[in-house]
């Protein structure tokens, strides 16, 4: 099955030698691309991206720079949900509180390996969060960890609704099984509700716990210190 991404730069090097080295490492991936905001606008607000791959520091058509936030914030407004992973340069510093704060699927400084990208791009379409940072990556991970790797006693549905009271009882349900690294098919077996019916309660989950991605959400929790 082919997955469609975007990838957005505006240096036509990076732009060929990605697209290149991707089609080799990726031959399901097909892959739009875009070196300037409202063609990269344009393209996501009318095809269903499952993956954009993005640089933070853009340059216009009228050598204005554009902020990385400003280009998130247009991607959102034209409709776009597909995950977003920051391939850029620049002080990798601020960049896991900012991965958390924006709701993206990581950050990969473009000094890194190719195998770092396909490991990122792996972790970003199974809805993880992808960061360099070898602790704060442990915690994002445990979205996708074996169910024993978090245990939960039966009150955990309860306590999870005292800490995030917009949640409903069925989504703490869901948000208790998500904890532990269940993918929404799982889910739907252990509660024994339609596929449709998990992807609303998650989409619920996310909204009443503040996140955009589900890695996101489990690191509300688990990155806390508490779970």
């Amino acid at each position: 099955m082919n997955v469609r991404a975007l990838l957005i730069d505006d240096e036509d090097l990076v732009l060929e030698g990605l697209e290149a080295f991707l089609q080799v490492s990726l031959p399901d991936l097909s892959l739009d691309k875009a070196s300037e905001l409202s063609a990269a606008v344009e393209l996501a607000a009318n095809l269903p991206y499952e993956l954009i791959l993005l640089d933070w520091h853009l340059t216009g058509l009228d050598g204005r720079h554009q902020d990385g936030g400003a280009v998130i914030e247009a991607l959102r407004a034209a409709g776009s949900r597909a995950p977003i992973l920051v391939v850029s340069g620049g002080d990798p510093t601020p960049w896991p509180q900012r991965v958390f704060d924006l709701g993206l699927a990581g950050f990969v400084p473009k000094r890194a390996s190719g195998a770092t990208l396909l490991q990122a791009i792996k972790i970003a379409m199974g809805g993880g969060v992808f960061l360099m940072d070898r602790a704060l990556q442990q915690r994002a991970e445990v979205a996708t960890r074996p169910p024993q790797a978090v245990p939960l006693s039966t009150d955990d549905a309860a306590s999870l609704q005292q800490r995030f009271p917009a949640l409903t009882e069925r989504q703490a349900e869901v948000f208790r099984i998500m904890l532990r690294g269940a993918s929404n098919k799982e889910i739907a077996r252990e509660l024994d509700i339609g596929i449709n019916t998990v992807h609303t309660h998650v989409r619920g989950v996310l909204a009443a716990v503040g996140a955009q991605r589900r890695g996101e959400a489990v690191f509300r929790v688990v990155g806390s210190g508490q779970g």
